[in-house]
C-alpha cells in the first residue's frame, strides 16, 4: 500500500477516513472510542494520538443521525410498494 500524500510504503492508515499514510505524512488527532454514562455523569474513553492523514477533518461536535430513526418506522409512500403496483 501506499501514501496517499506521497506514494511512499504506507506505514498505517488514518483511523477517520482509512487513508493510508507514510510516517512522514502521519499525523495525530485524539479520537473517542466509546462514552458510557456512570451515576448520571458521562465519560469518554479515548485515545489521544490516533492516526491522523490530515486531509480528511473529523467533524469537533456530533453529527445527528435522523435517518437512523426513521429507517425504523415503515414509510407510507416508499418506492418498493410503488414498484409491486
Amino acid at each position: 500500500m501506499q501514501c496517499w500524500i506521497c506514494a511512499a510504503p504506507a506505514s498505517a492508515t488514518c483511523r477517520f477516513c482509512g487513508r493510508a499514510v507514510c510516517r512522514d505524512d502521519a499525523r495525530i488527532h485524539p479520537f473517542v472510542l466509546e462514552v458510557y454514562e456512570s451515576g448520571g455523569t458521562h465519560y469518554g474513553l479515548a485515545v489521544e494520538d490516533a492516526i491522523h492523514c490530515g486531509i480528511c477533518k473529523p467533524k469537533p461536535d456530533p453529527v445527528l443521525m435522523e435517518f437512523l430513526d426513521e429507517a425504523r418506522a415503515p414509510r407510507p409512500n416508499s418506492k418498493r410498494k410503488a414498484a409491486q403496483k
